[in-house]
């Protein structure tokens, strides 16, 4: 273990250093072979002496972060000493820096506590975003990029078409320097036959996404957009892969709805996979892949290069649409995920593939009223009992979870509403997933994560049928883990997805103390009894909420208890109402124009 010595410079902040007169500061040095420190922390808490061995600070300077910050996490008493939350705190350290003088051995410029007090007591290391740049870069794209595609978009009789053909140019852009050479200097005469040169040295997969090329009429119209898309998407300051995740947040905002799927929050891509975890070697599969985001996010999150990937990684789109974008997406990345020839006949089918997976992630699209099977499949298979005609999203639960390999998990985006429907046939089955110890946890999420839609979402993580982990239920609010970005959306925030990843990872270790608030995040570990006695409901302010309850004359008990969940089910039921009229007015407008 390390030691303390005396020093001349504290290890601390310029604004938190002792003063004159204080007591003298110490230097922690590492242990000589240079690895983490191991400490108990039992039940997920620590003493300030700890958590300043941790952070490689001293005691005094505990304190001072404590008077001086009113964020800092608060101590709580076991009656001789005061405890502090080891994940509170790591999420405190995550966004503080480490002043240069400060820097241990081998620290570089720009750590953060967060990142040193981590890997002491073992807690996943991830580097806080940010966000400022990531506000400039944005800002950049826009003026650069959106402006003047906006104004040409205004022009356009088919947005969908001008999307296509706009993130097609991109593609070539990205992985074909030679033809866009050829494409930067042809004129208007020479635009549409100069892309057909070009698009036939392409491979046949990256010639069938980028179609719509191809598809275009040979109007005078079309031949000067061309021209004005390739003067603005070359620009030497646009890197093509960050314009493409850029631009479809874009016209996602701009269409405001979409006849397929929604397109994927990033940061939530990125808390799916690093909930699973997926490990070198994994087989990972998205059978409804959208534009690829959650595939990326996970060869990301492995480190897989473009031979490993064909290997490990599959997906499958359930539109043309969607299929285009995500061989375009992938592409502008360098990397080869096997996404099939092309989507299903029927874009209505669920169908999570024949597996084996080791790790399956799954977006899958929330307004269809109908759907249907693949021809292979008996209708009367469903191992947990038989969805709804007008509802796929059971559907998709038990199809994810049918291809898992022993040991393997399931990260899935699923309506709110699944977590309590009440119709006969939807509890059963929620009722045969929670008995058969295969939902592992469910998450709610914030409201208005996704642009093309307000239906509240929750994330469920499913575990293979054989794999016991007790009889437990993890169950997170994270609907206040978000902030503002704009008056219509919301992005989920990187201290409140490192909450929800602590706790779940603290849970799956059987260590951290249930329930837990840390940053507005909340944690609930709900016996399968106790969930059994509440109608087999998974919203977690059934159960976090029940403390809170005051008495009330003319209640039972039962009653007040099932209060919190009929709260959540009007809200969710009166969203999905708003959101309904919107499109409707959305519609009507169209008429009115």
């Amino acid at each position: 273990m390390g030691s303390y010595q005396q020093a001349a410079d504290p290890p601390l902040d310029c604004a938190d250093r002792c003063g004159e007169g204080q007591p003298p500061t110490w230097r922690y040095s590492r242990p000589p072979s240079g690895g983490s420190v191991t400490m108990p922390f039992p039940e997920g808490m620590m003493t300030r002496d700890d958590l300043a061995h941790a952070a490689a600070v001293t005691p005094q300077a505990v304190s001072t972060w404590a008077r001086r910050h009113h964020d800092f996490p608060a101590a709580v008493s076991n009656g001789s000493q005061a405890l502090f939350s080891t994940q509170a705190v790591a999420l405190w350290l995550d966004s503080r820096k480490i002043p240069r003088n400060a820097l241990l051995s081998g620290e570089r410029s720009g750590a953060t506590y967060g990142t040193r007090f981590r890997s002491a007591v073992g807690l996943p290391t991830s580097g806080a975003i940010d966000e400022g740049s990531a506000r400039q870069s944005k800002e950049r794209l826009n003026q650069e990029l959106w402006v003047p595609l906006e104004q040409l978009l205004r022009k356009s009789s088919d947005p969908e078409v001008f999307e296509a053909v706009a993130m097609s140019l991109l593609c070539l852009r990205g992985t074909d320097s030679l033809g866009w050479t050829e494409l930067a200097t042809a004129s208007a005469a020479t635009i549409q036959e100069t892309l057909t040169h070009v698009r036939s040295r392409q491979p046949e997969r990256l010639a069938k996404a980028t179609a719509a090329l191809q598809d275009l009429p040979a109007t005078s119209w079309w031949c000067y957009q061309l021209v004005k898309l390739v003067s603005v998407i070359g620009s030497e300051r646009i890197n093509p892969a960050q314009a493409f995740d850029y631009l479809l947040d874009r016209f996602a905002q701009e269409r405001h709805s979409s006849r397929d799927e929604y397109l994927l929050p990033a940061e939530l891509a990125n808390l799916m996979v690093q909930m699973l975890g997926p490990k070198s070697g994994t087989r990972v599969h998205d059978p409804c892949c959208g534009t690829g985001s959650l595939l990326l996010a996970a060869a990301n999150q492995l480190g897989v290069d473009s031979a490993q990937a064909s290997a490990t990684m599959t997906g499958r789109a359930a539109s043309m649409r969607t299929w285009r974008m995500a061989n375009i997406n992938i592409a502008l990345r360098g990397i080869q995920i096997d996404l099939g020839d092309g989507p299903p006949a029927d874009p209505r089918e669920v169908d999570a593939g024949s597996g084996p997976f080791d790790a399956v992630l799954l977006n899958p699209p929330f307004g269809m009223r109908t759907w249907s099977t693949p021809t292979r499949r008996d209708p009367r298979s469903w191992p947990h009992g038989e969805p709804s005609p007008h509802n796929p999203a059971f559907a998709w639960l038990q199809s994810a979870l049918e291809v898992l390999a022993p040991g393997g998990r399931a990260a899935i985006v699923m309506p709110n509403l699944t977590t309590f429907a009440r119709t006969g046939r939807e509890r059963s089955i929620r009722r045969s997933l929670v008995d058969d110890r295969v939902v592992h946890c469910v998450v709610s999420l914030p409201n208005q994560l996704f642009r093309e839609t307000t239906v509240p979402v929750t994330l469920w993580i499913l575990a293979h049928p054989n794999d016991s982990f007790g009889d437990e239920v993890l169950l997170i609010d994270a609907r206040s883990a978000a902030h503002r970005d704009g008056p219509t959306h919301r992005v989920l925030s990187h201290r409140g997805c490192r909450a929800i990843l602590d706790a779940y990872r603290s849970w799956g270790r059987g260590a951290g103390k249930f329930p837990t608030t840390v940053d507005d995040v909340r944690s609930a570990a709900v016996a399968i009894a106790e969930i059994r006695e509440r109608g087999y409901d998974l919203q977690a302010t059934t159960y976090l909420d029940q403390h809170r309850l005051a008495p009330v004359r003319g209640r039972t008990d039962e009653q007040l208890r099932s209060l919190p969940a009929e709260m959540t089910r009007l809200d969710s039921e009166a969203q999905s109402a708003d959101a309904a009229l919107d499109r409707h007015l959305r519609e009507l407008a169209l008429w009115t124009r």
